[in-house]
């Protein structure tokens, strides 16, 4: 979709200037319009030049926040999208699915970062060519007193690494800590997993009340979904109630798509190779694709839209 460079300096928060250099230097795709004049810009290749930071949160746990962080992160690597994942969950689930945990002890991991400021860069391990982790370990339970002008600060230093990707993905741990917390301040996007059961749906309204008022101390946040998960494929009275419940609430921004129980997600992180290559023709990772699709429209097609 092309749209006029003011339209395009709004969404991106660019000067005129940089968009016009940038079309000069063929980093985005832009030319002027034949009937008015105007110069205009293709808006998927101006916000994939730009970082998109995606946090995963909820405050109960697990409703699969590291699964799907995990199968977002091997669909942008099928694109051949640049990505870091970013752990804040001292369990380190996400970070056990790229590397073995003696590895993780082994090397610096986010803990090492908060506790003696060894250096982001030197804390990020790469697990191939589009995907970097910045790890994290058990350890990390102990740096959960930090408080939000903390954080912010802390957030300045994490800036100029996101710089270096498309696409930054944040797993949090399932309570309102501090790191759930800083993964909320790095966002541009939170995506609240929810299983269309009863506890989780009453947790899921704390959560958005958490989301609402976090996100007023963050600038830089765009928007929200609630994705339904661990939907049963078959019909259960009681998931397809709650299914509805949520999707037609008009106060809920929800995914349209839903993601069934699938072993093939489940065996991903035993794995550690990409679920598409693994299972491409499983039922569940195509209804995993879809969703995964209708997200991406949402951050690089829908995205500035009335």
């Amino acid at each position: 979709m092309m749209i006029p460079i003011k339209t395009a300096c709004q969404i991106s928060n660019l000067t005129d200037r940089t968009i016009r250099d940038w079309i000069t230097d063929g980093k985005i795709i832009g030319g002027k319009d034949d009937l008015t004049g105007i110069l205009h810009v293709d808006k998927e290749s101006l916000l994939k030049s730009l970082p998109t930071s995606i946090c995963f949160y909820n405050q109960k746990g697990g409703v699969g926040k590291t699964t799907i962080s995990v199968m977002m992160a091997d669909y942008f690597d099928k694109k051949g999208v640049k990505t870091l994942l970013i752990d804040l969950d001292q369990q380190a689930n996400l970070s056990q699915s790229y590397f073995d945990y003696d590895d993780i002890r082994g090397s610096s991991t986010l803990y090492n970062y908060l506790e003696d400021k060894t250096p982001l860069a030197k804390c990020i391990k790469t697990y191939n060519d589009n995907i970097d982790v910045l790890p994290a370990d058990i350890r990390l339970s102990r740096k959960d007193n930090y408080d939000l002008d903390e954080l912010d600060s802390i957030k300045a230093d994490f800036i100029p690494i996101f710089r270096k990707y498309q696409i930054v993905i944040i797993d949090c741990p399932p309570s309102l800590s501090a790191m759930s917390k800083f993964g909320l301040l790095l966002s541009n996007y939170v995506f609240i997993p929810v299983i269309p059961e009863p506890y989780s749906f009453d947790g899921m309204f704390e959560t958005l009340n958490n989301l609402k008022r976090m996100t007023k101390f963050c600038a830089d946040f765009i928007d929200y979904r609630v994705i339904i998960t661990n939907h049963e494929m078959r019909k259960l009275t009681l998931h397809e109630n709650y299914v509805d419940m949520i999707k037609n609430d008009k106060k809920i921004r929800s995914a349209e798509q839903t993601i069934p129980n699938s072993v093939a997600m489940k065996e991903r992180p035993l794995h550690k190779s990409n679920i598409f290559d693994m299972y491409g023709n499983d039922k569940g990772v195509k209804k995993l694709e879809t969703l995964l699709d209708e997200l991406y429209n949402a951050i690089y097609i829908e995205r500035g839209n009335k």
